[in-house]
């Protein structure tokens, strides 16, 4: 049986995603987690093969925290299951040791296509993450929504490093503020983009083309 843990912050596809692998009888459900406190609390106690995990996360962001967990246990392969289908995403997630990416319109038969190839060592783009892939590397970009928020200028060079994955403290360093300033600049982008963490903020400033 392959041990499958999952992440997300919305009950209903948190149970929906339960009851789909509940299907797969080579597949056993041993951990479902809302957050980040609880993935952290939760991974060494059911020890999970593959975690299926969100982006969006109520208490920090899904793409540190698939850095944070494939540090601390090697072994563990950690699959993106998320809405969002930005290039800049995928790439950061595949970069910091996500061995696959599907969106939530995902099939049960990819479900199980993926969870045996990365339970297998191998990784597994979704068909429509790919033709993202393939459209950004031929230059083609989606349009960008009517609204556009105004940001001041440090607010866009902080919103730039964001995006280009640089720290808090890269970010203080390069610009020649604080940390504390930094943290400050990002609550007001969250703010103004109407988003709830990194992720969001990353996904949002890509659709408008603030960065």
């Amino acid at each position: 049986m392959i041990r499958i843990a999952i992440t997300d912050d919305h009950l209903l596809i948190l149970k929906g995603i339960q009851e789909l692998l509940h299907q797969l009888d080579d597949v056993q459900v041993v951990g479902t987690y809302m957050n980040i406190q609880e993935t952290r609390i939760g991974i060494p106690k059911s020890n999970p093969e593959i975690l299926f995990l969100d982006l969006n996360l109520p208490d920090g962001d899904g793409v540190q925290l698939c850095k944070e967990l494939r540090k601390d246990y090697p072994n563990l392969k950690i699959i993106a299951l998320t809405s969002y289908n930005q290039v800049v995403l995928v790439k950061s997630m595949m970069r910091n040791g996500a061995s696959g990416y599907l969106l939530k319109n995902t099939s049960l038969d990819e479900l199980r296509d993926t969870i045996h190839c990365v339970y297998e060592g191998g990784q597994y783009l979704q068909k429509e993450i790919k033709e993202v892939l393939l459209q950004n590397s031929l230059g083609v970009h989606s349009t960008h929504g009517s609204f556009q928020p105004m940001l001041t200028q440090r607010e866009t060079e902080v919103l730039d490093l964001i995006v280009k994955e640089h720290t808090t403290q890269e970010i203080a360093d390069k610009l020649f503020i604080s940390v504390k300033t930094v943290e400050a600049h990002r609550t007001h982008l969250m703010d103004k983009l109407g988003v709830r963490n990194l992720a969001g903020l990353v996904k949002v400033a890509i659709e408008k083309g603030l960065c």
